[in-house]
């Protein structure tokens, strides 16, 4: 009975883990002509979305040449997009711009559709890969539950779908409640290089002292 009762802890450990909301910091790359690094600090309300562009060299990312792009903050509690103006000592605040793109492009739920795949295995992540396609443009994703559940989408180069977006809704709807382990939109592949589980700084999630609102 003992025994029993230690395996049923343990399972429920194990589901606990797979189902929790992800915090923590995920590192993608994309390795083009260019070398675009991504990096998403977690939090269950907010993700702070940072980009940096290499050159390539010879093979190899310049990394004396990298440029830092400007970074994003969504605030799931304000529902509020923020763009950060490092050279300007400034920040922008409006609605998310997905969900604004969503609507100009007047998405129905016909639009969207998403295909679960199957099973399949990258690095030490089990994922499920889905084809989804919005007015017949398709980006494949492959998504695991290993990591939990996550508010963000990462599906191409400066391209995520926040929670809230009609496309989340219908790939979560698919069973893709998930981290995006790797993405391929045409010759463009993102994968997942580096993830932590631990808590990211809480500085992350504020506006720089002295940044003003433009």
């Amino acid at each position: 009975m003992k025994k029993k009762l230690t395996v049923l802890a343990a399972l429920l450990t194990i589901l606990q883990v797979s189902f929790a909301q992800f915090e923590g910091t995920l590192v993608y790359d994309c390795t083009m002509k260019t070398k675009v690094m991504m990096t998403l600090y977690e939090t269950k309300s907010k993700v702070k979305i940072e980009s940096k562009i290499y050159p390539m060299k010879e093979g190899a990312a310049d990394i004396t040449k990298g440029k830092e792009q400007d970074n994003t903050l969504l605030d799931f509690t304000t529902n509020k997009e923020v763009h950060f103006l490092d050279k300007h000592h400034a920040y922008t605040e409006g609605d998310f711009s997905q969900l604004n793109t969503e609507k100009e492009m007047k998405l129905a739920d016909g639009d969207i559709s998403v295909a679960n795949v199957g099973a399949e295995k990258i690095g030490k992540l089990e994922c499920q890969h889905f084809v989804v396609k919005i007015k017949g443009d398709q980006r494949d994703l492959w998504i695991t539950k290993d990591l939990g559940s996550s508010n963000i989408c990462l599906a191409g180069i400066f391209v995520y779908y926040p929670m809230g977006s009609m496309i989340l809704n219908k790939i979560k709807s698919a069973g893709g409640d998930g981290v995006v382990v790797k993405c391929q939109s045409g010759g463009q592949v993102i994968t997942l290089t580096n993830y932590q589980t631990r808590m990211p700084p809480a500085y992350n999630f504020v506006i720089p002292e002295g940044y003003k609102k433009m």
